[in-house]
């Protein structure tokens, strides 16, 4: 347990937290850490999305946006990996609906272990369809860690 450690990100505070006790555990157990973010198709893409990529004033396609924020969530989890000493990371990006891609890569890559925040930057489908780490330590085959 802990050598293989998956940790999905998408930027949120809590993610961020996941992602500080992801290092901590791949570090203390000299495990390999994955960093891994999905992101929703652009045909998915919520107004709430829509709406905070025109209130912010970012500029480009959606699909870049996306992109950009991604590798924000990505660069910010890998500083805190890399600042606990961890110095085998590799990071990843899914698209598709996030719980299932989670569950998915860590399946395919034998991930021993999934972290992540309890809460994310979901909006009210995720109050009405369930949380994703919720549906993550369902469905998943491995030990699960959720951070609040």
């Amino acid at each position: 347990m802990f050598k293989k450690i998956l940790v999905a990100v998408d930027g949120s505070e809590h993610a961020l937290r996941a992602a500080e006790v992801a290092a901590e555990l791949a570090a203390r157990h000299q495990g390999r850490l994955v960093i891994l973010t999905v992101a929703k198709p652009l045909r998915a893409m919520s107004a709430s999305v829509r709406d905070y990529i025109q209130a912010e004033h970012m500029v480009g396609e959606p699909q870049y946006v996306l992109s950009d924020m991604a590798r924000s969530a990505l660069t910010q989890a890998e500083h805190k990996a890399r600042d606990h000493g961890v110095t085998t990371i590799k990071t990843a990006v899914r698209e598709g609906p996030p719980a299932r891609r989670i569950v998915e890569y860590a399946r395919e890559h034998d991930i021993d272990t999934i972290v992540m925040g309890s809460r994310g930057l979901g909006d009210v489908e995720g109050l009405l369809l369930g949380s994703v780490s919720h549906k993550v330590t369902t469905l998943a085959h491995c030990t699960c860690v959720t951070v609040k």
